[in-house]
């Protein structure tokens, strides 16, 4: 049930990284290569410290603790 959510999440956030990586690397302006590093920070940010904590999560509802 929640697969495909998790899944279209995923994708979206990772395109999104993506683009903002893509910008970072490519732009000749300065300010704009900024704020596509700020933004792929907090992107990765988001993910890296929110996957930690919706493991646990999921383990703890399966294990019925939730």
């Amino acid at each position: 049930m929640w697969t495909p959510l998790i899944t279209l999440f995923a994708l979206v956030v990772l395109t999104a990284a993506g683009a903002a990586a893509a910008v970072a690397l490519t732009t000749t302006d300065h300010q704009r290569a900024l704020r596509a590093l700020t933004v792929l920070k907090i992107l990765l940010g988001a993910v890296l410290g929110s996957s930690g904590v919706l493991a646990a999560v999921i383990h703890l509802h399966q294990a019925g603790l939730l």
